[in-house]
């Protein structure tokens, strides 16, 4: 078990908030008061014995302790603090990181006025383009604390990407589907039509039309449009098929969460039939024996699977059924401008939430490589080191005169696991690629790949010199 060398202020944070004395605290761990200040300092280490008897008097999970602070809420703030709003306060990194394990409500509060304040800049920009345009008149644009896709994620990342009540009904409908009809997409069609008497009509015009998907209720009529690959169309149809038979563990998981607002809710079903659809196309325990077995490798578990190359990774991100538990991932899917559409970590990597990530990460450069899954040993500032690897893959919806969208797909895992994945294998441990979370929060200050100065420090610029980069010193 790995103990945070913050455990200290944990300790004295959650004192503080049963409002327990260090004389008591020490009392009741039959140990000094000047221990117990030595420790919540971090001046002295904890044993095992002593944090077990901690975890008992605070009735937590060992875990709340050895995981020194909130990851996630720290990489949000680093995110935020990035803003150039705050550029004049010059804070530092380590105050960003006090601040999320000392503070944690008010800095999730503060998250959520961030989210706010960039609401309302998306609201207003919005809002002159009506007015400059004179398209339309001025309608009643209200923002909301936080996006409807920013609610689903955390809603993912709070649950691990893994959802044992949805796994348990795709069980039960892949028990009942007759996969023995000649191939999976005409077992599906037969299951929508004895189940549920909905005809599946592959369209040729839903192109025109601008779907790929429609199912229209009161027709008992689902509509795929046949421009697509095999993979997306029986997806889309493992996708309505969830709607249909996981609609009530879809509900009362949404509830649960507290979401109640129409449109997030609309979203939420949608997110929660595609975890439904990866666990009819993959079965957890099929799927977990073949990449233990496979060591991971994507194009085996594809053509295993009959599924596309993001299908299969977004799979691998949801094992984490007890006792039968994969690789923690992290996931990235990115456009050729950078844009993050979908992410989501169990490794420990840090994805920044408001701004683009680092541009040495890899899921970047391997639009240099189309259709190549490219391996990188990347090496956070803390020496933390991840295998990453990233592909491309892209997307037409019509004939060859349709405009083909492109995205980079990118997974890793902390270097600890590389005994377990064939995409470590033969690297070198030497020549990891230095990297950050983004230009804002990175505190190497000679990289060339600097796009904007960090904002931990105030460069000085001189016009007479010129560095490896514009936020280079060279005199350095």
């Amino acid at each position: 078990m790995e103990i945070s060398s913050n455990i200290g202020i944990v300790i004295r944070r959650l004192r503080r908030e049963k409002s327990i004395t260090q004389k008591s605290l020490a009392n009741q761990l039959g140990i000094s008061v000047a221990y117990i200040n030595l420790i919540e300092n971090n001046r002295r280490n904890i044993t095992v014995p002593l944090l077990l008897k901690v975890a008992t008097i605070f009735n937590i999970e060992l875990t709340e302790l050895t995981n020194d602070y909130n990851k996630q809420l720290n990489s949000d703030l680093m995110d935020v603090f990035s803003d150039n709003i705050f550029e004049e306060h010059e804070l530092k990194n380590n105050d960003i990181k006090d601040f999320s394990i000392n503070s944690p409500i008010v800095g999730d509060a503060v998250r959520t006025l961030y989210d706010k304040y960039m609401q309302n800049k998306k609201d207003l920009a919005e809002l002159a383009d009506q007015m400059i345009s004179v398209k339309q008149e001025i309608s009643d644009t209200v923002g909301s604390d936080k996006s409807s896709a920013d609610i689903i994620s955390d809603m993912l990342q709070s649950n691990n990407n893994y959802f044992s009540d949805i796994e348990e009904v795709a069980e039960n409908v892949s028990n009942n589907i007759d996969f023995n009809l000649g191939n999976r997409l005409i077992s599906m069609i037969s299951y929508l039509k004895k189940n549920f008497n909905i005809k599946v009509d592959l369209e040729d015009k839903s192109s025109n039309e601008n779907f790929i998907k429609k199912f229209i209720s009161e027709q008992n009529l689902l509509k795929i449009s046949n421009t697509l690959s095999r993979e997306s169309t029986e997806f889309l149809m493992a996708h309505q098929i969830g709607l249909l038979t996981a609609k009530s563990a879809i509900e009362k998981r949404l509830k649960l969460e507290g979401i109640s607002d129409t449109n997030t809710i609309a979203l939420g079903k949608t997110v929660l039939a595609n975890y439904f659809a990866s666990c009819l196309i993959m079965p957890y325990d099929q799927f977990w024996n073949a990449a233990k077995k496979y060591r991971y490798d994507i194009d085996i578990l594809s053509n295993r699977f009959d599924a596309s190359f993001e299908q299969v990774c977004h799979r691998l991100t949801t094992l984490q059924k007890p006792n039968k538990m994969g690789i923690p991932f992290h996931f990235m899917r990115v456009d050729i401008a950078g844009n993050v559409s979908k992410r989501f970590t169990l490794s420990g990597l840090k994805i920044p939430r408001y701004s683009v990530a680092c541009p040495r990460w890899n899921v970047y450069s391997a639009f240099l490589s189309p259709g190549k899954i490219k391996v990188q040993l990347s090496k956070m500032l803390d020496g933390t080191t991840f295998v990453c690897l990233a592909r491309t893959v892209s997307k037409r919806i019509g004939n060859y005169c349709s405009p083909e969208t492109f995205f980079s797909i990118g997974l890793g895992f902390d270097l600890s696991y590389s005994k377990d994945c064939i995409y470590a294998d033969n690297l070198d441990l030497n020549n990891a690629v230095p990297t950050g979370l983004s230009c804002r929060t990175c505190e190497r200050e000679n990289c060339r790949q600097r796009a904007f100065p960090p904002i931990h420090k105030r460069l000085k610029f001189n016009e007479n010199v010129r560095g490896l980069s514009g936020y280079i010193d060279p005199d350095k």
